[in-house]
């Protein structure tokens, strides 16, 4: 029976042989190797695939080499919607599943069985799936939500509440492009020659494989790009793009006329990941909207309170009572009812 390189690359005894090599099985192989003229560069191409993908990797080393294995070859986009995340969600050998995938797309295979292979999905988490929309695929955290969505490419984006993200069903090859509404915080997977561009509201964020938070919420008075790591270039209404370095953070008006660059603290900016709301010298505005977006609830009060100079305090992972709780003083006094917080 003639053999395939699919049949070479998912048999065991084969697959021994190339990696821990005996004599019974060796005779075997050497045997197939003369049954037909073919059989030899089949053996050979299977060889070094087995080679260069059964090797002991970490999750991270896996979902990487998956990646670029995917872009160094051309797949359809049937292919690419089959393939979308490579994880094993059975516990099972990763190196033998990326053979499979390597056997089915050199012999044009429809890979059926890759349906399973999503990320796993939590509440607060999801994985990019691209036939969501013929268009345009919009992904959201309401008030008192947080959402992870991790992308095709290995990219991952956590949305902060009351925020969304669109992007095209597919990504162009030139580009990788989405649109940002509120705040988020991106983990680009990096390609030489593949881009990723963020809008928001008319400033332009474009990077190359990177670690920022970007805030761009209506009520807020800027939007606001921190570099966490990486390098990125912001664009803003007429003026000459600007380049950040790490640990700076870009502070453009809504006119998109000035652009400041300021230090920043990454463990303050980026706290929201990790559920810790910080305020720092805060208006009662700021305190507000951040907590009605945190908590989904109102504030109502006949008289705001005014925080003379600013509000400064920081809260890791507690309900809104006990913030409220660390916050009030004897000129500021609350009543949680339902979704309203009254102030008096």
């Amino acid at each position: 029976m003639r053999k395939g390189i699919e049949d070479l690359l998912t048999d065991k005894s084969f697959r021994q042989h190339i990696l821990n090599p005996n004599i019974d099985e060796g005779d075997y192989w050497k045997n197939w190797l003369n049954e037909h003229v073919g059989n030899a560069e089949l053996f050979e191409q299977a060889k070094s695939l087995i080679i260069e993908f059964y090797q002991p990797l970490s999750e991270e080393e896996y979902q990487t080499e998956a990646i670029n294995f995917k872009r160094k070859i051309n797949l359809t986009n049937a292919d690419k919607d089959n393939i979308i995340n490579l994880y094993d969600q059975r516990g099972e050998k990763r190196n033998h599943w990326l053979l499979r995938i390597a056997a089915s797309l050199l012999i044009v295979v429809s890979i059926a069985f890759a349906t399973s292979w999503y990320l796993n999905t939590f509440d607060n988490e999801e994985v990019v799936n691209y036939n969501d929309s013929k268009n345009i695929i919009k992904k959201e955290a309401g008030k008192g939500q947080k959402l992870t969505i991790t992308f095709r490419d290995g990219t991952r984006v956590k949305l902060n509440s009351e925020s969304f993200i669109t992007y095209p069903e597919e990504f162009s090859d030139k580009v990788r492009e989405v649109t940002l509404f509120g705040e988020a915080y991106f983990d680009i997977a990096h390609y030489n020659d593949w881009p990723f561009v963020v809008k928001s509201q008319g400033v332009q964020t474009k990077v190359l494989g990177t670690s920022f938070n970007i805030s761009a919420y209506p009520e807020d008075c800027c939007i606001k790009v921190a570099l966490v790591e990486g390098k990125v270039e912001i664009k803003a209404g007429e003026k000459e793009p600007v380049n950040l370095t790490p640990q700076k953070m870009a502070k453009i008006d809504k006119d998109g006329e000035e652009i400041e660059v300021v230090d920043f603290d990454v463990q303050k900016i980026t706290a929201w990941k990790n559920n810790i709301i910080v305020f720092e010298r805060a208006s009662f505005d700021e305190v507000q909207s951040t907590l009605e977006r945190w908590y989904n609830v109102k504030f109502i009060y006949e008289l705001k309170p005014v925080f003379e100079g600013g509000y400064t305090g920081q809260f890791a992972d507690l309900s809104l009572d006990a913030v409220l709780t660390g916050m009030s003083t004897d000129e500021f006094d609350y009543k949680i009812t339902g979704d309203k917080v009254f102030i008096n």
